[in-house]
């Protein structure tokens, strides 16, 4: 399949996903949610190992490739706007980023919204990484690097769980990696509005509500909640990547240019015309494997 025919594949998979969700008749929570169990098209790996992770007080599962070292690992951190999302959405997809990334990985479902609002996923995420440092898929022992990749609410939440632990003075990770990350709550980016594209549901309306259901009552600047608007000195390196013609794409920049002001080793990318997180439709679209295996690069080198 051509790049070109990939891409519209995927576009028509996503609009159709959207028409259906939006005619369910289901309430706003529940809808995201069937649609985040369908959003990506990644297929599975048949010889990478799923392994129940001994997480306290969270569903979690390790995504490990047999012939590599378990002592390099990556905690992944699902988006679906805080609301939505989880084990069974991102399996397959966290298969792809432990393949490329050549570490075992670390999926948790973390407590959603509107249900368990702000702090909620942030506690669990801190939680689950510290976790992470001293346990592995065969039990207890030191990770030799500790990683943390997001996608879109889960870029934000890496990012936020990075300053937390800064904060409270944990061991810090080696390294992250955002997909698109959602880092402005207030969703004040230029791209917010410019780049809306009702037929894909890519409208700004859509984090709006979202950022509502977590918040709750929380100032959106708090940088826990949007990292942009954090102290960024101190974090470890980053590769952030995101598309040129999606939503997100400021809360990218933004974060990527006021970090590096801050002294902070930062790499962006750029992808021209691509879907939102669209490294989650691998192998379908060869520029979500070209992503992927960028990645793993970045993450190797560390």
């Amino acid at each position: 399949m051509s790049s070109a025919t990939a891409h519209e594949a995927v576009r028509q998979h996503l609009i159709e996903l959207g028409q259906r969700m939006s005619t369910s008749g289901l309430p706003v929570q529940a809808a995201a949610r069937a649609a985040m169990d369908e959003y990506f098209t990644a297929t599975p790996l048949p010889d990478m190992r799923c392994i129940p992770a001994a997480v306290p007080k969270l569903p979690a599962e390790w995504l490990v490739d047999e012939s590599l070292s378990d002592e390099r690992r990556i905690l992944f951190l699902h988006g679906g706007g805080y609301v939505a999302g989880g084990i069974k959405a991102y399996r397959n997809f966290g298969m792809w980023i432990a393949r490329t990334m050549r570490c075992a990985v670390l999926l948790i479902d973390y407590r959603l919204a509107p249900e368990h609002p702000f702090p909620a996923a942030l506690e669990d995420a801190v939680m689950a990484f510290r976790w992470m440092r001293g346990h592995g898929p065969l039990g207890s022992a030191p990770a030799r690097r500790a990683f943390v990749l997001g996608d879109s609410a889960g870029g934000g939440l890496a990012l936020a769980t990075l300053l937390a632990l800064r904060e409270r003075h944990a061991d810090r990770a080696d390294a992250a990696v955002t997909f698109s990350a959602w880092t402005d709550l207030t969703n004040s980016g230029e791209s917010m509005t410019a780049l809306q594209d009702p037929s894909m549901g890519a409208v700004k309306a859509v984090p709006d509500l979202f950022a509502g259901l977590y918040l709750e009552r929380t100032d959106p600047r708090n940088p826990l909640a949007s990292p942009l608007f954090g102290a960024l000195a101190g974090l470890p390196p980053l590769l952030m990547q995101a598309s040129t013609t999606e939503l997100f794409r400021d809360d990218t920049v933004r974060f990527a240019d006021k970090a590096r002001a801050a002294g902070v080793d930062v790499q962006v990318d750029l992808w021209p015309d691509l879907v939102h997180v669209w490294q989650g439709f691998a192998p379908q679209v060869p520029e979500a494997l070209d992503a992927l295996r960028r990645a793993g690069e970045f993450i190797q080198a560390i």
